[in-house]
């Protein structure tokens, strides 16, 4: 629990009842012995399957009265969510899973939230958004310690990663040692959701080369180290996005500063939107130019940026 500061006593664990989070959970326990913190776990139960999706909220409840850790339960109705939203299922889990870890850790008073995501998670994770087109922000992946995933009102919650750069061979090994059960989710192994189907095809790739896991967690890494020295560069605790843009300097820099410029300053992180503003800053076209949530329009000597939409990496 090296991530979590010594000042920030309240700790949620996510825990699914899964072999990761049931491992995340005891070394938890176990640090809450020796140091004394205090540990509570939050339990999301997604509706998706049935039965077993309440004997899963069961068993994790059983876990901690047994060790005497608090415990909440909470419920979501995904399908439901996702269809008034027309939203993929994997998006909307996500999304309502974070909102209900958020609640359980006010209600515990816990300013942490701990997950179970392990070097294996990083390596989907980082191939999922490399097939969906993303950039540098994207193949990052996932950090050991972030801000909420979702907006918040009130007081902020921190989550961290403990697991990410163990692999989960390494998760099943400890597992054994200290003679633990877990629940096994069985629509892992379908080909219900993208992630699933690459699961394969990854483990494939590390037994044809093995230390490919370590090797992409470590580019992941770089490109997040990358991302922290750009948001240092370009100062962006500002509070709003600047609306103008002076050209002259601006073609002055290179290709790749001006797309972190584009990126950082302005929030546009689509690829082909990036582009389509930086031609625009040389050309000699009147414009204006539409973007995604506003619009771009210039002078000889600016351009102005009118509400543009900050999107996700």
């Amino acid at each position: 629990m090296d991530s979590l500061k010594g000042s920030e006593r309240g700790l949620l664990i996510a825990c699914s009842g899964g072999p990761d989070s049931v491992a995340l959970l005891d070394v938890a326990d176990r640090w809450r012995g020796m140091t004394g913190a205090f540990v509570a776990v939050g339990h999301v139960d997604h509706g998706l399957r049935g039965r077993s999706s309440r004997a899963d909220a069961a068993f994790v409840r059983a876990e901690c009265v047994r060790r005497g850790i608090p415990v909440g339960i909470a419920r979501v109705s995904v399908q439901a969510w996702a269809r008034k939203r027309r939203r993929g299922l994997e998006d909307a889990a996500r999304e309502l899973r974070y909102r209900a870890l958020a609640h359980l850790a006010r209600r515990f008073g816990c300013a942490v939230v701990a997950t179970a995501h392990t070097l294996d998670d990083q390596v989907e994770t980082v191939f999922l958004h490399l097939l969906r087109g993303a950039g540098p922000a994207g193949l990052a992946g996932m950090a050991e310690a972030s801000a909420w995933p979702f907006p918040l009102t009130g007081k902020s919650l921190r989550l961290i990663r403990p697991f990410l750069n163990v692999p989960k061979k390494e998760i099943f090994r400890y597992l054994r040692a200290r003679r633990l059960s877990f629940r096994v989710d069985a629509s892992n192994a379908l080909p219900l959701f993208l992630r699933n189907r690459l699961r394969p095809v990854l483990r494939s790739w590390e037994t044809l080369r093995p230390g490919f896991s370590h090797r992409v967690a470590q580019t992941a890494r770089l490109l997040r180290d990358e991302e922290d020295f750009w948001r240092t560069r370009l100062a962006l605790r500002r509070k709003s996005l600047p609306i103008r843009l002076e050209r002259a300097p601006f073609l002055r820099y290179h290709v790749a500063e001006q797309r972190r410029r584009l990126r950082h300053l302005y929030g546009l992180s689509r690829f082909d939107v990036v582009e389509r503003v930086r031609s625009f800053v040389a050309d000699r076209s009147q414009g204006p130019l539409d973007i995604p949530g506003g619009r771009v329009s210039k002078t000889k000597r600016f351009l102005f940026f009118h509400h543009p939409e900050k999107a996700d990496s």
